[in-house]
C-alpha cells in the first residue's frame, strides 16, 4: 500500500459495478473531502509540552502499577501455596453425607474475605426474613 497522506483514510470512489476508479497513472481515486489528511490532523490547541507531560504522567502511573504488581507477586511467591490437607484413606458414608450437607448449607466461607452473617440484620443468622 505504501505511504499514504491520510490520518483517516477517505473512502474510495467506485464505479456502479463496485470496482474502484483509477486515474491515468493507475492510482486509486479517493473522496478527499471525506478523509483527514495528515497535514490537517495536527492539533493547534495542544502544544508539545502538554503532550510530553501526558506521556510522562502515563509512564509514572504504569511504573507505579508495575512496582505494585512486582510487590504482590513477590509476596505470593514468598508465602508459597496454601498447605494441602490429605483426606483420610477411608471415609465412611456418614462422613460423605455430612460433608455434602455442609457444602449445601454454606456453613463455611469459601474465602477469608467473607464474614459470617450478623444477627442484627432482619432474619438473624439464618438469613431468612421471617416470610
Amino acid at each position: 500500500m505504501g505511504r499514504q497522506p491520510w490520518a483517516v483514510q477517505a473512502p474510495l470512489i467506485r464505479e456502479a459495478s463496485g470496482a474502484p476508479v483509477l486515474d491515468a497513472q493507475g492510482q486509486l481515486q479517493y473522496r478527499a473531502f471525506e478523509g483527514l489528511l495528515t497535514r490537517a490532523a495536527v492539533s493547534e490547541s495542544v502544544k508539545a509540552p502538554e503532550v510530553l507531560g501526558s506521556i510522562a504522567m502515563f509512564s509514572i502511573i504504569y511504573l507505579l502499577l508495575g512496582a505494585v504488581w512486582i510487590y504482590v507477586l513477590n509476596d505470593k511467591i514468598q508465602k508459597g501455596p496454601a498447605p494441602v490437607t490429605v483426606p483420610p484413606a477411608h471415609t465412611e458414608p456418614g462422613e460423605l453425607l455430612a460433608a455434602a450437607a455442609g457444602r449445601a448449607a454454606h456453613e463455611r466461607s469459601m474465602s477469608e474475605a467473607k464474614s459470617p452473617p450478623d444477627d442484627d440484620r432482619p432474619g438473624g443468622a439464618g438469613g431468612t426474613d421471617g416470610r
